[in-house]
């Protein structure tokens, strides 16, 4: 029995260390990322830029993370989410190298809440890639 206990309290410390820490996040942001395979973030001068532990970072991973952890909590949070003035989201790869940026300015998540549009189409109008770790000043 002690021997399992010490394997259960072995795991759950190697889980608490292994979890990204987004507490330097405003509100908003640090409880719709967790759990994402976040292994790191950075919020600056409204750019939140991410970076997932995935070899690979797809269109289809990206549209839907930004749906469900971006837009999602402007329309579930409006007035906290205008305060962080997001202009742009980038989320790339475990190695930094690929992924994608969203230009987030202006109201964009709520037109999409409010039109009903599919989201992938509208995102990926406002979507380009990032390559050899850099993404475009806006997209």
């Amino acid at each position: 029995m002690k021997k399992m206990l010490a394997l259960l309290l072995s795991a759950a410390c190697t889980l608490a260390v292994a979890e990204t820490d987004l507490n330097h996040l405003p509100a908003p942001l640090n409880k719709s990322l967790r759990g994402n395979a976040i292994k790191s973030a950075q919020l600056d001068n409204g750019v939140l830029r991410l970076q997932m532990d995935k070899p690979a970072v797809s269109e289809l991973v990206y549209s839907t993370f930004v749906f469900h952890n971006i837009c999602a909590e402007q329309w579930h949070h409006p007035d906290q989410f205008a305060k962080l003035a997001l202009a742009k989201v980038e989320l790339l790869n475990a190695s930094g190298q690929q992924g994608y940026a969203f230009d987030a300015r202006g109201d964009v998540c709520m037109q999409m809440g409010q039109l009903g549009k599919k989201f992938g189409a509208f995102i990926a109008q406002r979507t380009v890639p990032c390559e050899a770790g850099v993404c475009p000043k806006h997209p």
